[in-house]
């Protein structure tokens, strides 16, 4: 008996028992949980490092925070996300299916390393890498063909005098985006943006959905979640669409490296081709949107095989 509690207290573990979630508010509560604990812990790190950047001892930083507002406002909004995810990485390990064993007894950020060693990628087989390749073609060109399509679809009903997706936040929202410099954007949208929201609406969002409803089903209401969770409409049609596209690509390639490349690419390459007026200004255009979107098609066809 004394050897055994000796036991006990060395590990500092015991079994934990979690009962079973059988009504809608049970499984909502479980679902969403980690989606609101996200919102809340970056909101309340956007607020004080909205507080603390103007505040620190330097000369001039007043001025310099107001002539350079936009681009504070990008970094902030990085960095906040970035904490904020913290507080999910203990539920995304638990989520998020693996490829060899992680050690409990390591602190939460040392198993999120061994999972990127291990569980990320999947079975490193030619055929895995040839399917992540399709997925990060299939990112740059399903979000090329839905920018198309959404550009198009927002000129032809402002025309109609009925200009539903001229939305202020999403003006203000792309103002800030797109002030900040080529590299930095690329960090901001391209690494740190994918990366936390797939371990937020993938990562744990989509893989709780699914333990208690159907892949279709666990798609759609992932997606919509992402999309409302841009908060203006032209953006919530476009993350809608995409997030059923990630969230599928996930499904067929199952690890977790697909949906994040995908991702990246998506973002990278449209943030990267804003900045390029010329090619812009010539690839919106109806008949380019039909041939990315065939071409996003074959992609993931082939993804599939792969």
């Amino acid at each position: 008996m004394g050897a055994g509690n000796n036991r006990t207290k060395k590990t500092g573990r015991q079994a934990k028992i979690t009962p079973k979630r059988t009504t809608l508010l049970q499984k909502l509560a479980y679902i969403v949980k980690p989606f609101v604990l996200y919102m809340l812990v970056k909101t309340a790190a956007m607020f004080a490092l909205a507080i603390i950047v103007p505040s620190l001892p330097i000369e001039g930083i007043t001025a310099w925070v107001e002539q350079n507002a936009h681009q504070l406002s990008a970094v902030v909004n990085g960095a906040a996300s970035l904490i904020a995810v913290c507080f999910l990485l203990g539920d995304f390990l638990i989520e998020a299916s693996t490829d060899g064993e992680i050690d409990i007894d390591k602190s939460v950020l040392g198993q999120f390393v061994g999972f990127l060693k291990t569980g990320f990628w999947g079975k490193r087989t030619p055929h895995k890498m040839t399917g992540l390749a399709l997925c990060v073609l299939f990112g740059a060109s399903s979000a090329l063909a839905l920018n198309i399509v959404i550009g198009l679809v927002s000129e032809a009903v402002s025309g109609a005098g009925n200009p539903i997706l001229d939305s202020q936040k999403y003006k203000t929202v792309e103002t800030i985006q797109y002030s900040v410099p080529v590299w930095l954007g690329i960090v901001l949208y391209g690494l740190v943006s994918p990366v936390v929201e797939e371990i937020v609406f993938r990562g744990v969002l989509y893989s709780r959905i699914k333990k208690f409803y159907s892949v279709p089903r666990a798609v759609v209401a992932s997606a919509l979640l992402f999309g409302a969770f841009h908060a203006n409409l032209p953006q919530f049609l476009y993350g809608t669409a995409m997030g059923v596209l990630i969230a599928l690509c996930y499904e067929e390639a199952g690890c977790f490296a697909a949906p994040v490349l995908m991702h990246m690419s998506a973002n990278i390459f449209v943030f990267v081709m804003s900045q390029m007026a010329a090619w812009t200004a010539f690839l919106v255009a109806p008949v380019w949107g039909i041939l990315f979107a065939l071409l996003s098609v074959g992609l993931f066809i082939g993804i599939r095989k792969y």
